[in-house]
């Protein structure tokens, strides 16, 4: 029997599109009979935890696993060790306990020595629950935080006499050392690596994580992975498989928005011939990777589309949406999105561009809002973990990125037979929209035309409807999950 392994960095609660669509993947190959987990290589104290939480909430499968790299190597320290660490605890509670305690509220406390005052200590957190971080210090210069989870001690980082982070202890759950890294002082970056359960020393994470992958998977022909995350495309060719069948999934354009090359997913292009196969999400993007790079194992296979039921719009006709949900980037265009609200709301002042996402461009979108007057028509929502309700507000909706994979939040619109207005970028838009029969394609940067066509919609509701019935019954047809399985098990040749 194949066994599937999907690898990106990390793996939290409210990540994006990546995690959803293997989240998703993982859960339609587990039906059709393919074990399809999950590894990663962050370090979470609660990853259990996210993994609890993501199956309740129905994003991840209940046979799906998660191999965590940190996870792994204290699962191992654990296996040589029966009882409790006392002497590590020991030392911090002699420490707390010979001290004099000054509580400052409920969540902060610090110590000072009995005989020469000198400051000591410095806990912070829900003592209750035992959760909490306690700061060592010597002549007051902090030399330590160790943190507590539970009341177990999971990591202690050592600083410098400039408080400059300079190493990281991780223990198991008995109180065990199982891995020791330093960090770069200048720059913050990991250096030496050593792996205290296995008496190894890596420079530097990557060669880390490559170990990890060889010590987990078997390396045998049926044993598969799939490089999710273009950032372990390297830690996947180092960790020496003759046997495993490696894949690369590109979720994105591997071209800029200024038409440069971009360095990770352009690597794994120049070493796809490594490969058993690299895969991306539209034909225009597959066409263009054979053509420029020579390639000759370039398939296209969407993500597995969640077909939800139509959700009913609120009954506010007083109220027009033109809405969108997206990662707040630079990339999303959201210069050219600010233009477009300016037009229309200068004609119709009832209609409201409302935006569902977080992200690093917020501080900018919300200056170019204010500067162009729109305060009461450009709403920010925020994170939303329910993009389909979001939807179902819209009248309209609208992408002005300047650079796609695919446009996953276009389709989950056209699903709830919402009418688009989108630039035609590379890559995406242009394979499953049909200009003014599902969708209205924008030549990019086309802001007046957008406008106008966004107008248009809202004031003929009738042929907004008709746009949008058409656009669930063509992604419908185009993405059906059981078309997408074929040809992963295709592509993958499974067994």
């Amino acid at each position: 029997m194949n066994n599937i392994y999907m690898v990106f960095f990390d793996l939290g609660l409210n990540k994006g599109g990546i995690t959803s669509a293997v989240l998703n993947r993982s859960r339609y190959f587990y039906k059709n009979g393919y074990p399809a987990d999950i590894v990663t290589f962050d370090y979470k104290y609660n990853s259990s935890k996210v993994v609890k939480e993501l199956k309740k909430s129905g994003k991840m499968y209940s046979e799906t696993k998660l191999f965590n790299m940190f996870d792994f190597f204290e699962s191992r320290s654990l296996v040589t060790h029966s009882e409790k660490n006392q002497f590590l605890y020991d030392y911090y509670d002699h420490l707390l306990n010979e001290s004099l305690c000054i509580v400052q509220d409920e969540k902060i406390s610090r110590y000072f020595s009995k005989t020469t005052g000198e400051y000591l200590l410095y806990k912070k957190g829900n003592f209750e629950t035992g959760n909490y971080v306690l700061d060592r210090f010597e002549n007051n210069q902090r030399k330590e935080r160790v943190y507590y989870r539970k009341n177990v001690l999971k990591r202690i980082k050592e600083y410098d006499y400039k408080n400059r982070l300079i190493s990281e202890r991780f223990f198991d759950e008995l109180g065990f050392p199982f891995l020791r890294r330093n960090i770069n002082r200048e720059t913050g970056k990991v250096g030496k690596i050593y792996l205290l359960t296995d008496n190894k020393q890596f420079e530097n994470s990557s060669e880390l994580c490559s170990y990890f992958l060889s010590e987990l998977i078997e390396d045998r022909s049926e044993n598969i992975i799939i490089c999710d995350g273009p950032g372990s495309f390297p830690k996947i060719l180092a960790a020496g498989f003759t046997y495993v069948k490696k894949y690369a999934f590109i979720y994105t354009n591997h071209i800029n928005v200024r038409n440069k090359e971009k360095n990770k997913e352009t690597y794994i292009l120049k070493n796809g011939d490594q490969l058993d196969g690299v895969i991306v999400l539209t034909e225009s993007q597959k066409n263009d990777i054979i053509r420029d790079y020579n390639l000759n194992n370039v398939s296209a296979i969407s993500n597995f589309i969640e077909i939800p039921d139509v959700v009913n719009k609120p009954n506010n006709d007083s109220k027009k949406i033109v809405g969108m949900v997206s990662r707040l980037v630079e990339n999303k265009g959201f210069v050219y999105l600010i233009e477009v609200a300016k037009i229309v709301t200068s004609i119709y002042s009832n209609v409201s561009f409302n935006i569902y996402g977080e992200g690093e461009y917020r501080s900018r979108v919300e200056e170019l809002i204010q500067e162009n007057g729109l305060e009461n028509n450009f709403k920010l929502m925020g994170y939303t973990n329910d993009p389909n309700k979001a939807i179902s507000e819209f009248d309209c909706v609208v992408s002005t990125s300047q650079i796609e994979g695919q446009g996953l939040s276009i389709i989950e619109a056209m699903l709830q037979q919402k009418p688009v207005v989108v630039f035609n970028v590379r890559y995406g838009p242009s394979d499953f929209i049909k200009h003014e029969q599902n969708g209205i394609l924008i030549e990019n940067k086309d802001t007046e035309k957008m406008a106008n066509d966004i107008i248009y919609l809202l004031e003929n509701e009738e042929t907004a409807k008709k746009m949008g019935k058409q656009a669930r019954e063509d992604i419908i047809k185009q993405y059906r999950p059981e078309m997408i399985m074929q040809q992963w098990e295709k592509v993958l040749d499974l067994q």
